[in-house]
């Protein structure tokens, strides 16, 4: 079967009904020219669930497996992961990333509340940026990380804000080297050196065209009004 995320053609067999019915919305026709081809290798597959934590399913471990694939080879294609929370305000996206536990998916919820038709999200862990000559868009996946939203939708980047959790809310622009190691730390790894080199290639790119910033926040629905008026307005 194949599927068109973020306007790659991406060919694979889902196994598993869960991962089946996350990838339909992105079906294209068959007679598309595949891009990226992923194979399920039960050994590699086996590897992988053996790492995750208990409780995992083998369908959940499928949708990690395929994610992985993708991310690491739409590298070559101008295209990065960004593990994030991608909220769309008035037509553009917003990517809120943090650590695991950190509370992204906390805040991004929190401008529902504060904003409601005006805002959605797009994908809540694993949307994808790519770049083009005139243009830096951000795409939703089919990968969901088991939060259930994962739309096929495209929207022109709007900023990407780094989520840290504290008692004031506030806002920080950060220097270079620390957008490139917060930006590591949230995308695909496991990657050869060659892709690597794109990798950082596509990093400097996005710094050069992409407005970045550090939001210090607490969990009150102040840090989305905070936030939007820190960087959206701004």
């Amino acid at each position: 079967m194949k599927y068109l995320i973020a306007n790659i053609v991406v060919e694979y067999n889902p196994r598993f009904e869960y991962l089946a019915n996350l990838m339909e919305p992105f079906r294209c026709g068959e007679e598309e020219t595949t891009d990226i081809l992923v194979r399920f290798d039960e050994a590699a597959f086996g590897r992988m669930q053996e790492r995750m934590r208990s409780g995992v399913t083998a369908d959940q471990t499928e949708e990690l497996y395929v994610a992985s694939e993708f991310n690491r080879r739409a590298i070559r294609y101008q295209t990065m992961l960004v593990h994030s929370s991608a909220l769309i305000v008035d037509g553009r996206a917003y990517l809120f990333s943090a650590d695991s536990g950190v509370g992204k998916s906390t805040h991004t919820r929190l401008w529902l509340k504060a904003f409601g038709d005006r805002v959605h999200i797009m994908n809540d862990d694993k949307p994808v940026i790519r770049l083009s000559e005139d243009k830096t868009v951000v795409y939703g996946t089919p990968f969901d990380g088991g939060s259930g939203i994962a739309l096929n939708e495209a929207y022109p980047l709007g900023a990407i804000v780094f989520i840290e959790r504290g008692e004031e809310n506030a806002v920080r622009i950060p220097p270079d080297d620390e957008i490139i190691q917060r930006l590591y730390f949230q995308t695909a790894h496991m990657v050869s050196e060659k892709t690597a080199i794109r990798m950082l290639d596509n990093f400097a790119k996005l710094i050069e065209r992409t407005k970045f910033f550090v939001l210090t926040c607490n969990m009150d629905i102040s840090a989305a009004h905070f936030a939007y008026h820190s960087i959206i307005e701004k």
